[in-house]
């Protein structure tokens, strides 16, 4: 089964920057290989940026999305989550976008889990 599913993307913070519309075709991920995606540390992207990265696009409570930035901070890299590889790729596209709509050049790799 494919589903088409469109992702109204804001940024309630910047009331400047203009809606994007992200529409992403996934199959269905029924006994697809799980993908971690990799947060990767920069000397510009903000702390309090991350943090909301975490909890608006991986849907992470606050708690744990101050623990994976303090971990990419401190490391250089976390893991924040093991997903699908569609999703893995959806929630990496949006968090990229809204990173580099701020200026931010936070970026995030993938890789296949174990």
């Amino acid at each position: 089964m494919t589903t088409t599913t469109q992702l109204l993307l804001t940024d309630v913070s910047r009331p400047d920057l203009a809606e994007e519309l992200f529409t992403t075709t996934t199959a269905d991920t029924t006994g697809d290989q799980l993908w971690k995606v990799i947060a990767h540390d920069d000397p510009v992207t903000t702390m309090e940026f991350v943090v909301r990265i975490m909890i608006q696009v991986f849907k992470k409570p606050v708690i744990l999305a101050e623990a994976i930035m303090w971990q990419v901070h401190n490391e250089g890299q976390s893991v924040v989550d093991t997903l699908p590889k569609a999703e893995a790729e959806r929630r990496v596209r949006r968090a990229t976008a809204v990173a580099r709509l701020e200026g931010f050049p936070f970026r995030f790799t993938l890789e296949p889990e174990g």
